[in-house]
């Protein structure tokens, strides 16, 4: 038996008995007869409290949160970590489960697609291309026949007809009846999705265009695995009359796709009928807010945002727009003033000069909604000097007057008004808590009621850390200060020194928060409470590009991908050398997606400044990433800027590679396809830079099964205790490294000793 053997290249671990190869490891990933490991996960430290990774890898996510038509109720789906199911709370009573579906066994993942309420004690919601139904009193979900292919659905407002997408057409139905009527008859090839009613139930809207999944060449890759690029054109919105009979239908766009977070959040109609849509110019530079008579498919530009740089409104929400109730005010969020704020516009509106700032200050504001009424707007938004937490306040659109409804500490976001406008459900997290459900009573002072609880009920709250705010200089030329949060665990011993990482958050635009990541991030800031509880300062900057600031720093990165915001990082490295019990020798660095491209950038363009390094799903070359709106609005073309693209692709600098580097992708990845991992893996073989990778089959972007997660943090774990956790283990240089050759014993697969 050979055991702990480090094949190169690409040092995959392998444990060899009677001729069939096994895995040493707990989780190590099957690739083809190939099992990829390199790293003992056995060999990390017993957790210093209850925070534990098989923990925080449970950890739950409620999202989606939506009122019974009779105000008493909040639904919302409730995902853990695969199995995503449907829930129901009463305001101070336990929610309740009114689906429990088991996993797919191949997959092991379990999704509720959109829902909605059909009646007070009766919601409807589609699932493997069906629709079903399931009562609040008695939940036994069951399928509803006859809508078998439904990709998606909307519900007419009086709840008598659905309009639904079945084999690339629109439909609509009777409820009651069972009658149906297709209303399109689309060319082949079309994706058409997003359906929504109009007011009054006579137009159905849906969003419209062609794709094609296109074979991405990978010369050095072979012609025995392939990989494809989804390529995506002619995005477009069409309105059909329910009358229609195989009529051609008024066509919207080029990219009026409206859409964009929380319940109700779809399609946006006003008087006319119209349709109230965004777009963007081809160089992202300029937004233009529109509205489209559906029956004379007249257009009239009603608000307009150019930016010489780019227009970004990043996180928050900031981006959807909404219509009032009875269709005469558009609600949205503009940065002209340089910070985003929100705005309504009458629909009927002659003039930009007849919109109205109901936000003012030097914070942002989002997720906005508006009251059944109309009357009222109720919003999320920072605070001047806290850029990192959210508040929840309602404006009054005609007088401009403001309330303060939730004003706890934490990130309080994306409200929901009640159907009798008496309350809000929105979602918050905490320090002490991730993301949960909870329900206000839309007045000041009113004590905020939580319906949900997502964490393990192993973790101890005690042993939670607070991040807190600190600023430092960039080491850019213009030594702009880089806010940043850092946690450092309250029974820290300070009289030693103690190793460091710094998590670089992805996105580009997003940012971090003094609580629970409230989004797509939140299982990162999970294992950062567990490597602070294990004895790790944890720094993570908002470097430029960040939003949640201002709009200078919203569009810092512009022409500069990787330039100025990896100094902005570095400069966190050179911060955490100040703080007399933070080792400078054992700081690392990791992200995911755009951290992980940051990550890259970091071991080659500072490559001794950190000791390890993991990327998780980082784009090794925005050229071959995806030539769409995000790059183009930051870094133009490889044809407009060719340097700016050679600069930012780290895959053509991992030459200067010095450092251990981990590598962690999933095979399912839609955000940052496997392609990227795989063109940096293999241009670190031809390099002879040794490093450690795992691949996990079927897995997303944003890691989300418990099985999955606890392999990845185990390895991380492993990884950072291997190179920052012992101040004896001296790092050696891979510059000059050339790989073992295959079957010899080395003794790490990073480059150390």
């Amino acid at each position: 038996m050979v055991n702990s053997e480090f094949f190169s290249p690409g040092h995959f671990s392998f444990t060899q008995t009677k001729g069939v190869f096994v895995s040493r490891t707990r989780a190590c990933i099957l690739l083809g007869n190939i099992m990829l490991a390199g790293i003992d996960l056995c060999a990390v430290a017993p957790p210093k409290g209850s925070i534990t990774i098989d923990a925080i890898a449970d950890i739950k996510y409620p999202t989606d949160q939506t009122w019974s038509p009779d105000s008493k109720i909040v639904a919302f789906l409730w995902d853990a970590a695969g199995k995503q199911d449907l829930y129901a709370a009463r305001p101070g009573e336990q929610p309740v489960a009114l689906t429990d579906f088991p996993m797919n066994p191949e997959t092991w993942r379990s999704d509720i697609g959109h829902y909605e309420w059909l009646s007070a004690d009766r919601i409807l919601f589609s699932r493997e291309g069906g629709l079903w139904s399931v009562s609040i009193r008695d939940p036994k979900p069951a399928r509803v026949p006859g809508f078998e292919g439904v990709a998606n659905f909307n519900l007419s407002r009086d709840k008598q007809q659905i309009a639904f997408v079945r084999r690339g057409q629109v439909w609509v139905a009777s409820l009651t009846e069972k009658t149906e009527r297709q209303l399109t008859h689309l060319g082949d090839g079309l994706n058409v999705a997003g359906v929504s009613f109009s007011p009054d139930a006579k137009y159905v809207a849906f969003n419209c265009s062609q794709s094609s999944d296109e074979p991405f060449p990978m010369p050095f890759n072979g012609d025995r695995v392939r990989v494809y690029r989804a390529v995506s054109w002619d995005g477009h919105m069409g309105v059909v009359s329910v009358y229609a009979s195989a009529g051609d239908p008024t066509w919207i766009g080029p990219g009026a796709q409206q859409g964009g977070g929380g319940a109700g959040f779809g399609t946006q109609w006003a008087e006319g009928p119209a349709i109230v849509h965004q777009e963007f110019s081809p160089d992202r530079k300029t937004r233009e807010i529109i509205s489209t008579n559906v029956v004379s498919g007249q257009s009239r530009v009603l608000w307009s945002d150019h930016d010489p740089a780019y227009f970004t409104l990043g996180g928050g929400g900031g981006a959807r727009i909404a219509v009032s109730p009875d269709g005469k005010w558009i609600e949205f969020v503009s940065d002209r003033t340089g910070w985003p704020h929100l705005y309504v516009i009458p629909f009927d509106a002659t003039s930009q000069t007849q919109a109205k700032q109901l936000s003012k200050g030097n914070f942002g504001a989002g997720y906005a909604t508006w009251s059944p009424d109309g009357k009222y707007i109720a919003y999320a938004h920072s605070a001047d000097g806290n850029q990192m937490e959210r508040f929840i306040s309602i404006v009054n659109p005609s007088t401009g007057g403001l309330e303060s409804i939730v004003s706890a500490r934490g990130v309080n976001y994306d409200p929901i008004f009640s159907p009798d406008g008496k309350m809000l459900a929105y979602v918050r997290t905490a320090v002490e808590h991730p993301q949960e459900v909870y329900a206000v009573e839309a007045r000041p002072g009113a004590t905020p009621v939580r319906l949900t609880n997502s964490l393990p009920a192993s973790i101890n709250t005690a042993d939670l850390t607070a991040p807190v705010a600190v600023y430092y200089p960039s080491r850019a030329e213009d030594k702009k200060m880089v806010p940043a949060t850092l946690m450092v665990n309250k029974n820290l011993d300070k009289t030693v020194k103690h190793p460091a990482i710094i998590w670089i958050h992805g996105s580009g635009s997003d940012q971090n928060y003094l609580g629970w990541h409230p989004g797509a991030y939140r299982m990162y800031y999970s294992m950062h409470q567990y490597l602070a509880q294990q004895g790790y300062v944890i720094l993570t900057p908002d470097y430029r590009g960040s939003s949640g600031y201002s709009r200078d720093w919203a569009v810092g990165d512009y022409m500069d991908m990787g330039g100025r915001p990896s100094m902005d990082v570095a400069a966190g490295a050179d911060y955490l050398k100040t703080l007399p019990y933070v080792d400078p020798d054992r700081i690392g660095v990791w992200g995911l997606s755009y951290g992980g491209f940051m990550t890259l950038q970091a071991i080659t363009t500072t490559p001794t400044l950190f000791r390890c390094a993991i990327d998780v799903a980082g784009v090794g070359d925005w050229a071959t990433w995806n030539p769409g709106a995000y790059t183009v609005g930051r870094l133009g073309t490889p044809v407009t800027n060719p340097d700016g693209f050679f600069t930012s692709a780290p895959v053509k600098h991992l030459d200067k590679l010095q450092r251990p580097l981990l590598i962690l992708q999933g095979t399912f990845d839609t955000n940052v396809p496997v392609w990227e991992t795989l063109k940096v893996v293999d241009t670190l073989e031809k390099l002879g830079k040794p490093f450690d990778m795992a691949f996990y089959p079927g897995e997303i972007h944003f890691f989300r099964r418990a099985f999955v997660l606890r392999d990845a943090w185990r390895r991380s774990e492993s990884f950072f205790d291997r190179y920052l956790m012992n101040p004896s283990n001296t790092v050696k240089s891979v510059r000059n490294q050339s790989p073992a050759p295959v079957g010899a014993i080395t003794a790490s697969a990073a480059g150390g000793n």
